[in-house]
């Protein structure tokens, strides 16, 4: 980083140091005329901060400053670095030209993570729960470490899991019989109150409506409509989904959103009968000629149940090369993990109410193992969120820079 300059001029130098210490670069923090004059600003901070977010930062001793060859952070494969911006989402470019939202586990990296496993397993393991009944749950988690940012596809039916929605034992069909599932009768008896509540908040034209999860940042004029509430799935122009494909959540991840409260109703209807995992309750709207490319949803401890709620003539979904209709009056439960895609072609748009349920063939003990997992790895991401900001103000103060500035 020093070039052909003494080890003298390197005054205090600052390492950039991944996890287990390895150093990525050393700068002197107060050359004039090295890297970190003003064409080096904090947008290059940022991009690096990205690429090791657990990183440490420390001065070093100054005579012992040298320049050190780059290695790569552990754990960490080698790509291109993601474009950061301020309150967005990581990024990376695609061989089209574009770019993609990083998924959660390419960002967060908690496989080697002695503080998250520890947080992880005294929860689970409270003095309630025997580690025999746990032992796909431990499966579960050895395939987080082996390949915490790779995954697994089945090269004959194209099933794919990511790192953290690989559960082992759990049989795969792309399409689910529902005479199979006890719960489906009394669903399907009691399932008219989805679609009445719908239409009437959507009625409800004028007055304060609950937001959708995301609203929280909207302004109050932009809830005084129903149709208002409806989210995309790339409010910052980055998600494979488009603009085209629209949620109105009820539950979403580990949390009810405020929406909840004016269906409950529906939400009676799933937790009477134990449907709502850790994902999504959501009414999805597709527009009128558009779909949703191939994809897989990656988990393989959930389901999927789908009901029409409005739908157009031409319009479908086909998973692992079968394709069905929804109905109004029956629900088709499918196993997002397999490849899949939806189709509207009619001049209408297409809704439908969505909601996420665990494997039936998962224990109460794994499933409960799961939600601690899920959480703790949220409360991790943001420790991790945090320190990175800590992080970027200790840089700022000790290279003199200011965040957004050119200068």
């Amino acid at each position: 980083a020093g070039g052909d300059r003494s080890r003298s001029s390197l005054h205090n130098p600052l390492h950039f140091g991944g996890r287990g210490g390895d150093t990525l670069f050393v700068l002197p923090a107060n050359a004039p005329s090295s890297p970190l004059s003003a064409a080096f600003n904090m947008r290059w901070v940022l991009v690096l901060l990205s690429a090791a977010p657990a990183a440490t930062f420390r001065l070093a001793v100054p005579h012992g400053a040298r320049a050190l060859p780059a290695t790569t952070p552990t754990q960490r494969p080698a790509r291109t670095l993601p474009t950061v911006r301020a309150e967005a989402m990581p990024t990376e470019p695609t061989e089209g030209g574009g770019v993609r939202t990083l998924e959660v586990w390419e960002k967060y990296n908690f496989a080697g993570n002695k503080a998250f496993w520890r947080d992880l397993r005294r929860a689970v393991y409270d003095g309630e729960v025997k580690a025999a009944d746990l032992e796909r749950f431990e499966g579960f988690c050895d395939n987080y470490r082996a390949n915490p940012e790779g995954g697994q596809t089945d090269p004959l039916t194209g099933q794919c899991v990511c790192p953290i929605g690989n559960f082992p034992g759990l049989s795969g069909k792309p399409i689910h019989d529902t005479s199979d599932l006890k719960w489906v009768p009394e669903f399907e008896r009691r399932m008219d109150v989805i679609a009445a509540e719908y239409h009437r908040f959507m009625s409800q034209a004028t007055g304060e409506m609950p937001s959708s999860y995301k609203s929280r940042k909207a302004t109050s004029d932009s809830s005084m409509n129903p149709a208002n509430s409806w989210m995309a799935r790339n409010a910052q122009g980055e998600h494979w989904a488009g603009n085209d494909f629209h949620s109105l959540h009820l539950v979403k991840g580990l949390a009810y959103r405020p929406l909840a409260k004016t269906f409950p109703g529906t939400m009676r209807l799933l937790e009477s009968l134990d449907l709502v995992a850790d994902r999504s309750v959501a009414f999805n709207r597709q527009k009128a000629h558009t779909g949703l490319a191939t994809h897989s949803d990656k988990m393989n401890y959930v389901l999927a149940g789908h009901v029409g709620i409005t739908l157009p003539a031409d319009c479908g979904m086909e998973v692992s090369g079968t394709e069905f209709k929804w109905e109004t009056d029956k629900v088709t439960v499918i196993d997002n993990s397999f490849p899949h895609h939806t189709w509207n072609d009619s001049e209408e748009d297409r809704i439908i109410f969505y909601f996420d349920f665990f494997h039936p063939e998962l224990s109460a003990e794994e499933r409960r193992a799961l939600m601690i997992f899920k959480r703790t790895f949220k409360n991790h991401m943001k420790l991790a969120d945090k320190e990175r900001v800590t992080n970027l103000a200790s840089l700022e103060r000790l290279m003199g820079l200011n965040v957004g500035s050119d200068n």
